[in-house]
């Protein structure tokens, strides 16, 4: 009987200690964010960004989706890219296109990268694979291969590119091919619009 009195103890002892653990060891179970995933983001469906200067609109960000990692308070990953933009005057100059973006926290500069696609208002078309765009530089820069038509159906091709963000000015890095037709017609014409 004395085994008994001690024994009914011990066990409910037991019992309360095993539950206890059985607690502590699911709180060590329960998820937490960072077990769902790598990093939070906050993201907005339908987003329009606008800049202006002075009064006046220097570009427009549309995209379907827009992302930031919440441990960055600045870094916006966009996707689809469809960004206009316009000159001092308020005149649209570019429209630019990619499958992804990325905006620097400081609004300074925008890589944009998958299939891009850049009409200028002359007409210009630009095809890459990636892009960067300085804005205090206003230059357009990038380290793989594009392709720039012209107005005139010219066709030029190469490596590397350093550009200013109208494209009036470009210059390849390596690898320059072209096509260029009608070219002798043109080269003997006076006006100077043919090119």
């Amino acid at each position: 009987m004395r085994c008994g009195f001690f024994l009914r103890p011990l066990v409910a002892a037991l019992l309360i200690a095993a539950v206890f653990m059985d607690c502590d060891r699911q709180k060590e179970r329960m998820p937490v964010a960072s077990d769902e995933m790598d990093i939070p983001i906050q993201k907005f469906e339908g987003a329009v960004f606008q800049f202006f200067n002075k009064g006046r609109i220097q570009w427009r960000l549309d995209a379907d989706s827009m992302a930031r990692p919440v441990s960055d308070t600045g870094t916006i990953i966009v996707v689809p890219v469809r960004l206009l933009l316009y000159d001092t005057t308020g005149e649209l100059h570019s429209k630019v296109f990619a499958d992804t973006g990325r905006i620097g926290s400081d609004m300074q500069s925008y890589n944009i990268w998958g299939s891009v696609f850049i009409r200028t208002r002359d007409s210009m078309t630009v095809l890459t694979e990636r892009l960067k765009w300085q804005r205090k530089r206003r230059r357009v820069e990038s380290d793989t291969f594009v392709q720039i038509e012209t107005k005139n159906g010219d066709v030029l091709r190469g490596k590397g590119l350093d550009a200013t963000e109208d494209f009036s000015r470009f210059s390849f890095k390596s690898d320059v091919t072209g096509k260029f037709p009608d070219f002798q017609r043109r080269m003997e014409s006076t006006d100077e619009s043919v090119f």
